[in-house]
């Protein structure tokens, strides 16, 4: 199972529909800003604090501030991106769906017929007989997605990759 080879699938479609596109870096600044400002109310107001008080402080904003750091240089310096659908501005949701291996001919028929919907409505299962990865819009407008057992210690398509909502997008629909 490779999400590589979907998103370049997606990557190729005509007419730049999905792009990759970098996260942005608002909610990882927001958590280094707010770790600072922890540690600088401590500093600010330490000595009318309780110890236990500002030794929360000290913990809570030092966490806050490191997580905030690493999430900010990661998402700078990653030559990744995610998969951003230009028609709608949304990211797209990755999800691997699990199901039981009775149910392989209902997902690969979801899968080949294109219905999202119907995919998400089948019982999962907790383990990974069947797994369908999937990409999609918060609304299923568009998805992209391919089904796969698990079968000899490896992954087998069960179908082929499978692009739905393209054409509505790029006529304009």
């Amino acid at each position: 199972m490779d999400k590589m080879k979907i998103c370049e699938a997606m990557y190729a479609l005509p007419g730049e529909i999905v792009v990759r596109r970098r996260k942005p870096l608002l909610v990882p600044a927001g958590v280094l800003v707010a770790g600072a400002a922890l540690l600088v109310l401590n500093g600010m107001y330490g000595a009318s604090l309780s110890n236990n008080f500002r030794s929360a402080l000290v913990l809570v904003g030092g966490a806050l501030a490191l997580v905030g750091m690493i999430l900010l240089a990661a998402r700078c310096f990653s030559a990744e991106g995610a998969p951003y659908y230009r028609p709608e501005g949304c990211y797209l949701l990755y999800e691997e769906l699990y199901f039981e291996p009775g149910n392989a001919p209902q997902v690969a028929a979801c899968v080949t017929d294109g219905d999202v919907r119907c995919l998400l409505a089948l019982p999962r299962s907790r383990i990974p007989a069947v797994t369908v990865a999937v990409y999609r819009t918060p609304d299923c407008g568009f998805a992209a997605m391919q089904a796969f057992t698990y079968a000899d210690l490896e992954y087998r398509p069960l179908t082929g990759l499978r692009i739905v909502g393209a054409e509505t997008a790029r006529n304009g629909r």
